[in-house]
């Protein structure tokens, strides 16, 4: 058992100590054993960390639950990570009120080149699933990882596409990992240790109370170079995500909905408020994050301008061949020849007219321009 893991676990569990207080202590003292071993001699030159948490730092420290959790994280082959460890999630680090030790249980490569956050609402509308399609569509040729907060609805919605899409995902969790909830999600949970994980900083037992909630939210965030809040009204949980990420410098998108749905108000304000940016389609996003756009198929060649290959999705791609092929042609004409859902072909097809690649004549029959 590391010295290290059992000193930092018993640091995370000392009542009185808010994560920001833990963090300032270890970025000064370089770790919870030598914070243990010297806290009699201690001087704290903190505004935050003052006399009375040194008093609760000389008070015994919890070592029978510490060695209880070792004990349930070993059996139950979860890694747990202290904050400034080098596998902890290194852009959480730089958050100041960071957790300082997570549980992970699955894969711990979450420190990919691009992680992005997708949350919204739990009682969604209809338009969401090809929104979210959209979205990982374009995500899944990157080194790129997505993070939601499993909770029913968007979240799971984003998991289940990331898997579907081969794209890793980790779901932050408000509990403890001796249980999944909501319980609907079990099955997804065990599909996401495959290529993701679960994530939490809760102790075995922990329940999910309402005030855990919010503080798994500022693990979402602040895991993510990005948010993107799908629908949310605006009193929203996704609303607490996204203002944690703007709090933390990060770049947070909205999608924009109709003005009389009350689950689209939370996404406009935001817009409005310049507290996000519209997410207007992935290929936008990209150029947005200054992200490189994936090359979908290197030896699919547009004659007419080569560079298209770099933008387009393959799907779009050979909606384009048919059109330019078959055109003037109707989009019942196009369809029957493809194996592209309805919903994501009528989002090619837009996007094609809406970047100038076809153009649309009377009778709903489409040209290549």
């Amino acid at each position: 058992m590391s010295t290290h893991l059992l000193y930092s676990i018993a640091f995370s569990k000392i009542i009185g100590l808010n994560d920001k207080q833990r963090k300032l202590l270890l970025a000064h003292y370089s770790s919870a054993e030598f914070i243990y071993k010297e806290r009699f001699n201690l001087q704290i030159p903190f505004e935050d960390v003052n006399d009375d948490i040194k008093k609760i730092l000389l008070n015994d420290w919890p070592w029978e639950e510490t060695e209880s959790e070792l004990a349930f994280i070993q059996k139950h082959d979860i890694h747990a990570t202290c904050v400034f460890d080098t596998d902890y999630p290194n852009r959480l680090v730089h958050c100041d009120d960071a957790p300082t030790v997570i549980y992970v249980k699955g894969k711990m490569d979450f420190n990919k080149k691009h992680l992005v956050s997708i949350v919204g609402t739990r009682q969604h509308t209809v338009q969401v699933n090809s929104v979210i399609h959209e979205i990982t569509e374009g995500l899944a040729h990157l080194n790129i990882g997505i993070i939601s907060g499993m909770a029913l609805g968007i979240d799971g919605i984003a998991h289940k596409n990331a898997l579907n899409k081969k794209i890793p995902t980790w779901g932050v969790l408000a509990h403890g990992l001796d249980q999944i909830y909501p319980k609907q999600h079990r099955r997804l949970a065990i599909e996401m240790l495959e290529q993701g994980g679960l994530i939490t900083e809760n102790k075995k037992g922990t329940i999910p109370l309402p005030y855990f909630f919010p503080k798994r939210n500022r693990i979402v965030a602040g895991m993510s170079d990005v948010t993107i809040v799908v629908e949310s009204d605006i009193q929203g949980g996704s609303m607490i995500t996204a203002k944690l990420a703007f709090d933390y410098n990060r770049t947070v998108f909205a999608i924009p909905g109709k003005i009389q749905d009350a689950k689209s108000k939370g996404c406009l304000l935001l817009i409005k408020t310049n507290n996000a940016q519209m997410y207007y389609d992935s290929i936008d996003f990209l150029e947005t994050m200054k992200w490189a756009l994936p090359e979908m198929n290197p030896n699919r060649i547009d004659p007419k301008n080569p560079q298209l290959t770099l933008v387009l999705e393959s799907d779009a791609l050979s909606i384009l061949e048919i059109i330019e092929r078959q055109g003037p042609i109707h989009p019942d004409d196009i369809i029957r020849q493809l194996t592209i859902p309805p919903g994501a072909f009528a989002t090619h097809l837009f996007m094609l007219e809406m970047q100038d690649f076809v153009f649309k004549q009377a009778g709903n029959l489409y040209i290549r321009l």
